[in-house]
């Protein structure tokens, strides 16, 4: 099994700004954060690189405590994860009480580092004796029934993390504070901005895989691509960076034009992506990211 140390950094893009250094600053979102040490979910915002507490929740995790690795272990994933629906009663189980909202578990790094399992959820339960024990799930985050009622309206599928620590420490509090992520992010825009292949692609891991390419075949996608180009902006807006021990998750809005060489545009696209960024020879690098087309 491969153990990567991730950045995970949620990035919001818009048309309109021309670098990441004359960005406005990001706009609050929603951030969850659960501390397995103290069996605690916090509710807050993302404001200006660091998370504003407004509401702590007691939960019940899994039945074995550690980072999850194998399906049926009973242990709750370490890492930063999505959410990918919204499950109400008759379609669920009473057991889940008023509402489940599933996580993107096994996400692109845990496929990497070879864990396995599904079902991960932040639910409630029908049976709110179990809400006094600290670990008494299959590996989900359970809460009180008005509490993920009072959670859920705040929650964007798709793009509102859930950072899960084994103990969660002032550090990880301030994820915007990390300027070498910043800048390693910076040299990312800047590479591919300016269509300098090299100065891309070497922000690129070597494990790298998207969309079935691995780091060559990308590098010789995006090299095509900077040959039928004239110009490429990405415009990055409301840049998001959310940190975690053992990796840092990022989901994004990324506004993406080109223009062909006859002055005709190329490509325009907006959407959300997400970058998983690891290190390699103690260097951050990307290993792995996906993009979702919004519509204009």
């Amino acid at each position: 099994m491969r153990i990567f140390k991730l950045f995970l950094v949620l990035v919001v893009f818009t048309l309109g700004f021309e670098n990441l250094s004359s960005a406005m600053p990001s706009a609050p979102s929603t951030v969850l954060l659960v501390d397995k040490k103290t069996n605690q979910l916090l509710l807050g915002e993302y404001v200006s690189g660091e998370y504003k507490i407004f509401k702590t929740y007691h939960a019940t995790l899994g039945q074995v405590k550690g980072d999850k690795e194998d399906e049926n272990d009973l242990k709750t994933p370490e890492g930063i994860y999505t959410f990918t629906g919204i499950l109400k009663p008759p379609k669920l189980q009473a057991k889940f009480g008023v509402m489940s909202l599933p996580m993107n578990f096994p996400n692109a790094f845990d496929h990497l580092a070879g864990r396995t399992g599904n079902g991960i959820m932040l639910h409630a339960t029908n049976e709110p004796d179990r809400l006094k024990k600290n670990y008494d799930s299959q590996g989900c985050v359970v809460v009180k029934n008005e509490e993920i009622l009072e959670i859920q309206p705040k929650i964007r599928l798709g793009l509102t993390p859930i950072l899960i620590f084994s103990e969660l420490t002032q550090e990880y509090l301030h994820p915007g504070a990390d300027t070498g992520l910043k800048k390693f992010f910076e040299g990312w825009i800047r590479g591919w901005e300016t269509k300098n292949i090299d100065e891309y692609i070497s922000h690129y891991h070597g494990d790298f895989s998207a969309n079935g390419k691995n780091r060559d075949a990308w590098k010789a996608y995006k090299s095509n691509l900077n040959s039928r180009y004239a110009s490429i902006e990405v415009n990055p807006e409301n840049v998001h960076f959310y940190r975690h021990p053992k990796y840092s998750m990022v989901t994004f809005t990324q506004n993406y034009r080109s223009k062909l060489r006859n002055g005709a545009w190329g490509h325009r696209s907006r959407g959300t992506k997400i970058l998983y960024v690891a290190e390699q020879d103690r260097e951050l690098k990307i290993i792995a990211e996906t993009f979702s087309e919004l519509m204009w």
